[in-house]
C-alpha cells in the first residue's frame, strides 16, 4: 500500500499521470494503472527504476528500511 500511496500522490494528480509513470518505469500503461489501483506492485527491477525516477518514493522506501533496522536492533 505504501508504493500505491506514493504513486497516487505523485502521478495521480498529473494529466496523463499513468502514461508518465509507465514511461518512467518502462512498463505498459496497464501495468502502471494496476500499480496506481493497488491491484499489484512493481517487481524488483521496476521498483528500482521507479526509485531512480521518483524521489518521493525513494525517500519513503529508505524510511521504511531504516525503521526496520531500528526495530530489528531493539529485539
Amino acid at each position: 500500500m505504501t508504493i500505491t500511496g506514493v504513486l497516487r500522490r505523485v502521478y495521480g494528480q498529473m494529466r496523463h499521470g499513468t502514461e508518465i509513470l509507465a514511461r518512467a518505469a518502462k512498463v505498459t500503461p496497464r501495468t502502471a494503472k494496476n500499480w496506481m489501483d493497488g491491484a499489484n506492485g512493481p517487481r524488483g527491477a521496476e521498483l528500482i527504476r521507479l526509485m531512480q525516477e521518483c524521489e518521493e518514493l525513494r525517500l519513503e522506501i529508505n524510511r521504511i528500511v531504516e525503521e526496520g533496522k531500528c526495530q530489528k536492533g531493539s529485539e
